[in-house]
């Protein structure tokens, strides 16, 4: 009977455990908008919120510039790269210049740009050509920068990400290979995210920038329209990185703070709202929150 009892009460232990151990309100949620995959977490503590599919391997456009940024952050903080330094554009990104589809700066032959300027394009206005050029900056050459990026990937325990150029461009738009594409499980980006502000919370100096001018005198806006002064301004958004391509769809890391306490979502693959490839993102980005968060 005593054997009995004990076993009884193990049982009950563990489906205790094993609750406590699951993230919450993973089922019978009602969404308006959809997405393959997304998640919310605690910043701090990295406890998850709410997860569906977060842990398959999908495209994630220009959310591989969270990475980029780390890097460029960790040459900066180590003086091997200062704000201040000025970079030419290679013949490289001239000809990413050219591409009519891909977001960029609209670097020009023989003038020189800081590497602030270039850090507040890539992160602002997602700007592809400023994300090689930081690359190049810090490692010589695009290819030697993706090696760092992949292992501070590793270094970050991630499983499911795979970095093959600095902006997200998918593989076949840049002349390679579909299949060399960046890819992550949206829990590895959000430990991306999550490390970033950690490490250097200066970011936030950059993804709180509605706009910002260029040295040519251009203005260039902030493709997150959660944060204040924006069509789908979301008080307390302070962040991150949104990102479209054709073969991640629509997607968006967010974080902000909310009654205290500071949450990092990503959200990939959102379904979209007839032609609307933007909105839906900051759409389920404020659901998930008012759901999980705010209640």
């Amino acid at each position: 009977m005593k054997k009995l009892l004990f076993l009884v009460l193990i049982t009950v232990l563990g489906a205790t455990f094993i609750v406590k151990d699951k993230p919450f309100f993973t089922e019978n949620v009602t969404l308006n908008v959809d997405a393959k995959a997304m998640i919310l977490i605690d910043a701090e503590s990295g406890k998850v919120l709410y997860e569906k599919n977060s842990k398959e391997a999908l495209p994630i456009a220009s959310m591989s510039k969270m990475m980029t940024q780390y890097i460029v952050l960790n040459a900066i903080k180590n003086g091997t790269l200062t704000w201040e330094d000025t970079y030419e554009p290679s013949e490289y990104v001239q000809q990413m210049t050219a591409q009519s589809g891909a977001v960029k700066l609209g670097m020009t032959p023989g003038n020189l740009y800081t590497v602030k300027e270039l850090f507040t394009a890539m992160t602002v206005n997602s700007s592809n050509d400023a994300a090689v050029a930081l690359a190049e900056m810090v490692s010589g050459s695009e290819e030697a920068f993706v090696t760092l990026m992949n292992q501070q990937a590793k270094s970050f325990g991630l499983k499911k990400t795979s970095f093959f150029n600095a902006s997200g461009l998918d593989g076949d738009y840049i002349g390679k290979s579909a299949d060399e594409t960046n890819i992550a499980s949206a829990w590895d980006v959000a430990r991306i995210a999550q490390k970033l502000i950690e490490r250097h919370p200066e970011v936030f100096d950059f993804t709180k920038m509605t706009d910002f001018r260029t040295s040519a005198g251009i203005q260039l806006w902030s493709t997150n329209l959660m944060l204040p002064g924006m069509p789908l301004a979301m008080a307390g958004v302070d962040g991150l990185k949104t990102g479209y391509t054709d073969l991640a769809g629509s997607c968006f890391a967010s974080t902000g703070i909310f009654d205290g306490k500071r949450v990092i979502s990503v959200v990939m693959g959102v379904d979209e709202k007839g032609s609307d490839t933007t909105n839906p993102r900051f759409q389920l980005t404020e659901e998930l929150i008012e759901h999980f968060v705010l209640e």
